[in-house]
């Protein structure tokens, strides 16, 4: 008895870290709409740190989870940071942003 309440806690525990990882994506596929949508904008890296911002405000809110065990930051995060640094040096900015996107389609689906 005590090992099948063992193993539906886990079941449930994981079935929650998988709702809140696809959640963190759809939020992420939110924010980087906005940023498709103001691609043609004059100052896109602005753009990018304020949308970021506002993106991590949002999961901050909803207690959704930043980093892993070992405190290294989610993939989610991950391709926001990238982004960012790509934006922040001049390269290819719009397929920066253009590739964010596609990434976050890809993983809200």
């Amino acid at each position: 008895m005590k090992d099948t309440i063992s193993v539906n806690k886990r079941r449930n525990v994981a079935f929650l870290q998988k709702e809140n990882y696809n959640e963190c994506w759809k939020i992420s596929q939110k924010y980087s709409s906005v940023l498709m949508k103001n691609i043609n904008s004059g100052n896109l890296y602005t753009i990018c740190c304020s949308t970021n911002g506002q993106y991590l405000t949002e999961l901050k809110s909803k207690g959704l989870q930043l980093n892993d065990k070992k405190d290294r930051n989610k993939n989610y995060i991950q391709v926001w940071s990238t982004m960012l640094n790509t934006v922040r040096k001049g390269e290819v900015e719009k397929q920066a942003i253009r590739l964010l996107h596609q990434t976050n389609c890809q993983r809200s689906s």
